[in-house]
């Protein structure tokens, strides 16, 4: 059987696709420019002046004028009352404007590759789903990695913002406090037993030791086996803290996103309860990962009307796969309302100045207006980034881990019967046809012999703790955004 066989040819059709349509069709765009999103337009110095009662001449007047606007560089620099009673006007975001902000062009590969990616590796499930082709390598699994790597880059690009200029010291020293206080998190938890949280990174380690020391010693190499389990798990533990720090922002700004959409949808009841889904889902998943509360109550308790499990072990693999993505799907449902709300901060802000004495530079109230639709781009990568890490973090981990979408219900829809011996073995690889090229079985050959040493256990536990720690992380953030607005940004 082929290498790559009919997956290179749906590869060569995306790809054909997207060259084609892809600038003229675009998610992302879609979701700022035709999901009615309005911005607030910044007030001009002639509504400034009239509001706040300026004359056009200011600057040519008296000297006690001058002194209170000795400060001023420009003619058309000017103080205005803090109270004035502002109404922005409002626009409707267009596609040539939103092109010009910052970040757009990572927010616009991001999220389409990510849906590329999407539509990729759901018309190869469905092709393995149905035809079992085991000696093939999974193509979707490059493009989930491709898609996490541009999610990631794209996060770090914005977290780099906090550690340049002399502005941002306080974001920075937050970002330093939460890696420290993840990096502390993550070794605590991975010296969890499996029995009480089933990451699997114990097992994963193990076979990965046993494999290797096999593999090695076919080979003839003398070697005392792999790293130690506590140089791995610190590793881990190091990598989990830094995906802490990149999570750290998103969550406090999906949280205050939150509250502002609780304010102003409230008349709205299931638009009300579908973002309390959104934000209260990832409690529950991470829920379903500590075996006393997710496992043992789902599989092993008698909770059926005759005694009986609720599901089988490979029926709660899967609804807990179905679960991150159902959760993903409804928080790109709701994005444009988080977004929208993102937006009419611009608003408030004057709201909120109106209680405060003294006068302001007109040139600082349009600053600020401006500000909030300069920064829709990044507020939107920081929103849907951990979204899609977590989509495409459970697409590896079932993928890799050999778990099913439909659990024990998916075996029958399949056209062949898997055969996990030719999986695995490498010796199912050689050919005695003649035709074959040299090095196609050999390589073939090494990616099984591969397969022995990472093997589904392996990925099992890689990805199933890179999956847990994605959304433990939303929860954390937007735990920690929530006591900030609630309580610290009160005081």
């Amino acid at each position: 059987m082929a290498l790559l066989g009919v997956q290179l040819g749906l590869t060569m059709v995306i790809v054909s696709i997207v060259s084609k349509f892809g600038s003229r069709y675009s998610l992302a765009r879609w979701l700022l420019c035709n999901t009615g999103l309005i911005r607030y337009l910044h007030p001009s110095d002639t509504e400034l002046r009239e509001l706040g009662g300026v004359p056009k001449d200011i600057t040519s007047k008296g000297k006690s004028k001058g002194k209170l606007n000795k400060d001023l560089k420009h003619p058309d620099v000017f103080h205005v009352p803090k109270s004035i009673d502002l109404q922005l006007d409002t626009v409707k975001v267009s596609a040539i404007e939103v092109m010009n902000l910052k970040f757009y062009d990572d927010y616009h590969w991001v999220l389409d590759f990510s849906l590329y990616a999407t539509i990729v590796y759901l018309l190869t499930e469905v092709y393995y789903g149905l035809f079992n082709p085991a000696a093939e390598m999974n193509l979707s699994v490059f493009w989930c990695l491709m898609s996490l790597g541009m999610s990631l880059r794209a996060l770090c690009s914005i977290t780099g913002i906090y550690f340049s200029g002399d502005e941002v010291m306080g974001e920075r020293a937050l970002c330093l406090v939460m890696g420290c206080i993840y990096l502390l998190v993550a070794m605590m938890l991975l010296i969890v037993d499996e029995r009480n949280l089933e990451v699997g990174v114990d097992s994963a380690y193990k076979s990965f030791y046993e494999n290797a020391l096999q593999f090695m010693e076919k080979q003839g190499v003398e070697n005392i086996g792999p790293a130690s389990k506590l140089i791995i798990k610190f590793t881990l533990a190091i990598l989990s803290a830094f995906l802490g720090v990149l999570f750290t922002f998103p969550g406090i700004r999906t949280s205050k996103m939150f509250f502002d959409s609780l304010k102003y949808y409230s008349s709205r009841p299931f638009l009300m309860t579908l973002i309390y889904i959104t934000y209260g889902l990832p409690l529950l998943l991470i829920m379903l990962w500590i075996k006393p509360m997710g496992r043992y109550v789902f599989t092993e308790a008698p909770m059926g009307p005759q005694g009986e499990n609720l599901m089988s072990e490979t029926t709660f693999e899967s609804f807990r796969l179905v679960l991150v993505v159902l959760l993903v799907v409804c928080r790109i449902v709701v994005m444009p309302f988080f977004l929208q709300s993102f937006l009419n901060v611009a608003q408030a802000k004057l709201y909120e100045q109106r209680k405060e004495a003294g006068r302001i530079l007109n040139t600082d109230i349009q600053k600020q207006v401006a500000g909030i639709y300069y920064y829709l781009c990044i507020v939107a990568l920081q929103y849907v980034i951990p979204c899609l890490i977590c989509l495409h973090a459970t697409f590896l981990y079932k993928t890799l881990g050999d778990f099913q979408w439909l659990g024990s219900y998916g075996d029958n829809l399949s056209l062949y019967p898997r055969n996990e011996t030719l999986r695995l073995n490498p010796e199912n690889f050689t050919s005695n046809n003649e035709t074959v090229q040299p090095a196609v079985q050999q390589l073939s050959i090494a990616l099984a012999s591969l397969k022995l040493v990472f093997n589904g256990t392996v990925y099992r536990g890689l990805f199933g703790f890179f999956t847990w720690w994605s959304i433990f992380l939303m929860v954390s953030s937007t735990a920690v955004g929530s006591l900030y607005i609630s309580y610290l940004s009160r005081a």
